[in-house]
């Protein structure tokens, strides 16, 4: 069964988490929200909640959201949300709708040093609590595929545009690439449970703005914790990157360097040797943006152009990057 806005209802009712008689009485709603996968805001009466279903009806988009449904099953966070229903068959999961939250990535206030040390605060108690070895058997992991871009034919590619085969040449044609991701690679290591795609569209900041909570957690694996730091500070770079006419790259650092400063004290970590591995992981993670937004892309884009240029220098001189894009020099390693 594919939920639409016109059939949500029946199958909410059909699982007793909505009735007849409410929608009838004009308190029913529906709006649907752009995500990953299908999701609608749904509310009857006092009751509101978040349906989602996989997208696609393929091995990749279901094991993803029953991967998700594995990880609220455990309810070993605060930070996800809670899971009332998971349907397997529909690839559906009933959840929590978290009233008042917004997502960081639309807070006016988002670069303000506090927010981000707010980030820094959840991911590192996240991690510090998500260590234990019977996570990685529950969830396995691989080292992500965009670090081994410089070694993938556009054979290995799954239907690529005509702008990332491109983008994958050019990664091919400089060596710094090779050498940066070869590096990343051989530094992978896994030592806790990663979201995998902490961004700052995924952060819901409270009404109050005194806590967290994080969403869509599809990609949750065993892994480095570095990759869910370096797809934050790219989440924040992004706006530099797309908009820098609005957006400085020096209104954003005070929130970075407040989310390095908080995660590396939750995880008892030296700030300047965690700068200086997120910063290089960082730069994989400006290929990968560049790579996902060349979609259906039959050329390379401004932003991607700028985004390939600003990893090639992440590679090339990691230390000279972080002082631009974070304003502090990092520990050797």
């Amino acid at each position: 069964m594919f939920l639409t806005e016109a059939n949500v209802l029946h199958y909410l009712v059909e699982r007793q988490f909505a009735d007849v008689e409410t929608a009838v009485a004009g308190e029913f709603s529906v709006r649907a929200l752009t995500r990953r996968n299908v999701n609608f805001h749904v509310t009857c009466g006092a009751r509101e909640y978040l349906v989602k279903q996989a997208k696609r009806w393929d091995l990749e988009a279901r094991t993803s959201v029953e991967r998700e449904a594995k990880f609220y099953q455990l309810q070993a966070s605060h930070l996800a949300p809670q899971c009332y229903s998971y349907d397997p068959p529909n690839s559906a999961l009933v959840m929590e709708f978290l009233p008042g939250h917004m997502e960081l990535y639309d807070v006016p206030d988002r670069f303000a040093p506090e927010l981000g040390r707010l980030c820094g605060e959840a991911m590192g108690t996240f991690h510090r609590e998500m260590t234990a070895g019977s996570l990685a058997a529950t969830f396995p992991g691989a080292i992500p595929w965009h670090l081994s871009l410089n070694e993938l034919g556009e054979d290995d590619l799954d239907d690529p545009s005509a702008g990332q085969r491109e983008l994958a040449r050019m990664v091919k044609k400089h060596a710094e690439f090779g050498r940066g991701l070869d590096r990343l690679r051989a530094e992978w290591r896994a030592d806790t449970l990663i979201h995998g795609d902490w961004k700052l569209d995924n952060c819901l900041i409270s009404p109050d703005r005194d806590s967290m909570r994080v969403v869509d957690w599809e990609f949750v694996s065993w892994g480095d914790s570095i990759w869910d730091v370096s797809a934050l500070l790219q989440s924040y770079w992004n706006f530099w990157v797309r908009r820098p006419l609005d957006y400085s790259i020096e209104s954003i650092r005070p929130a970075l360097r407040a989310f390095l400063s908080a995660y590396a004290e939750a995880r008892e970590w030296d700030a300047g040797e965690l700068a200086a591995r997120a910063i290089r992981f960082a730069g994989a993670r400006m290929l990968q943006t560049a790579f996902e937004n060349l979609d259906k892309i039959e050329e390379m884009t401004g932003q991607t152009v700028r985004l390939m240029q600003g990893s090639l220098n992440v590679f090339t001189r990691p230390d000279w990057a972080a002082e631009q894009l974070i304003g502090t020099p990092c520990s050797k390693n």
